[in-house]
């Protein structure tokens, strides 16, 4: 009963249907498999993963791997704000460009990206978009359909929920590898 009531509140919370919401055992097992799967399942398109400044270990740590690993990372700055700019991605895109991971809302410095406008940004050259979203989710309304992203990572930890309970939503028809076979 309670994963029935945590699935139907997580779907609420972000406006997913249940086939694409995916269950993980916390926000950096869900942000390492966005970034590893998405790349992983689209990397015939080229390898060159973009991510900002500011994003969460899990994230920059995950970018650092896929660079050890051949795939060009590029990071965008941030403004004095903590924003990054639409036109600093629309600069970096090319494309060879698989993803491109920002997260939604800094929880340090409480600022909110334009994720809608960075995906359509993304989406133009024909990237996945990943957005980090355990500062936002349950803090402010985050509509994925709205946002127009591929992925969303979100920790039940962060909105007063138990430790070992987060999700990885997938939008509908694309694409992700498995981050743990057997």
């Amino acid at each position: 009963l309670f994963g029935l009531l945590a699935s139907v509140s997580c779907l609420a919370l972000i406006n997913a249907s249940p086939e694409e919401l995916h269950f993980t055992s916390c926000g950096t097992e869900s942000n390492n498999w966005a970034l590893r799967g998405l790349f992983a399942a689209n990397k015939r398109k080229g390898r060159h993963v973009v991510i900002s400044a500011i994003e969460h270990p899990s994230v920059s740590l995950a970018a650092r791997r896929l660079e050890l690993d051949g795939t060009k990372v590029t990071v965008l700055p941030v403004d004095g704000d903590g924003i990054v700019a639409p036109q600093s991605l629309k600069e970096v895109m090319t494309p060879e460009t698989v993803l491109v991971s920002i997260m939604l809302a800094n929880g340090e410095v409480g600022t909110i990206e334009p994720i809608r406008e960075l995906a359509a940004i993304a989406h133009e050259q024909g990237a996945r978009v990943h957005t980090d979203g355990g500062a936002a989710v349950g803090h402010m309304l985050v509509d994925v359909r709205a946002l127009g992203v591929d992925a969303l990572s979100l920790a039940a930890s962060q909105f007063y929920g138990p430790q070992g309970a987060a999700a990885l939503y997938v939008r509908e028809g694309v694409r992700i590898l498995p981050l743990l076979e057997g």
